[in-house]
């Protein structure tokens, strides 16, 4: 475990349950999609949603490096966190094997993407004027947005590790 980990250790759950976890992936895939959707005719050389594909590929390639740098290290590694990356990061990687420098540059992935796919798709539809599906998905995505960031702050608040993972959206504001 980190030593960065091991002195900050708060009290915290011990485990989640599976219908929060199951709810909390859900409602991020949830989004993924809608953004993918809505970059889906952004650009299309050649009749290919390059966007989207190159989108789908980010998703993938980012979560898996936040299982080895933010997870590998954690309190939850072996063990259901409210997300449950903690089982995940224990089966694909080492205990150890990642670098929370680098996590917590991976977590901004849950900052940067929402509002620039937002505006982006929002400026596509005002210029394109699409049919109401897609204004419709603009809409979800902004109220899935909104709903995912206390939801998972929630869940940041209940783990042990939320002063110390670079992925927490539970810190405090205090300093040492």
């Amino acid at each position: 475990m980190y030593k960065c980990y091991q002195d900050k250790i708060v009290p915290g759950k011990e485990s989640f349950s599976l219908v929060w976890i199951i709810s909390e992936n859900l409602l991020y895939l949830t989004t993924w999609i809608l953004a993918g959707y809505l970059i889906w005719q952004l650009w299309m050389p050649f009749g290919l949603p390059l966007l989207t594909i190159i989108w789908a590929v980010l998703v993938v390639v980012v979560q898996i490096l936040l299982k080895k740098h933010n997870c590998s290290g954690c309190y939850y590694y072996g063990k259901l966190c409210h997300l449950g990356w903690g089982k995940i990061a224990s089966a694909l990687f080492k205990q150890d094997s990642g670098n929370p420098k680098t996590g917590i540059k991976l977590s901004l992935f849950y900052i940067v993407p929402p509002p620039v796919i937002f505006v982006t798709a929002l400026i596509f539809a005002i210029i394109k004027s699409p049919v109401w599906v897609y204004w419709f998905v603009l809409v979800l995505f902004l109220i899935i947005n909104a709903i995912s960031f206390p939801v998972r702050k929630k869940g940041c608040s209940l783990c042990a590790m939320r002063e110390a993972c670079p992925g927490s959206a539970a810190k405090s504001k205090k300093t040492n």
